[in-house]
């Protein structure tokens, strides 16, 4: 993980030996250091199949999280404190 005084390089290197992987859900844990857990599943018929785990830090995950919404063009909103079918 470049610090912010380093070059971020300018061009990607594909690694084309890895493979695409279809996953059906991700579960995230958030660390008090600023790492993020990621772990992506994949639902067969009698089990559920850990594909990849990544740790990524804050920023970096923001910047995935911005790039998705603006690719499928979907901007999700704060969920209010108290939610439909709440009995509060």
């Amino acid at each position: 993980m470049p610090t912010k005084e380093e070059e971020i390089p300018k061009e990607i290197y594909i690694n084309n030996n890895l493979p695409i992987l279809y996953v059906d859900d991700v579960d995230t844990r958030h660390r008090q250091d600023g790492l993020n857990y990621l772990s992506f599943t994949t639902n067969i018929p009698d089990q559920v199949v850990e594909q990849v785990r990544l740790m990524i830090d804050d920023e970096s995950l923001h910047r995935i999280i911005d790039d998705i919404c603006r690719n499928i063009n979907y901007y999700p909103e704060r969920p209010s404190k108290t939610q439909k079918g709440s009995s509060e």
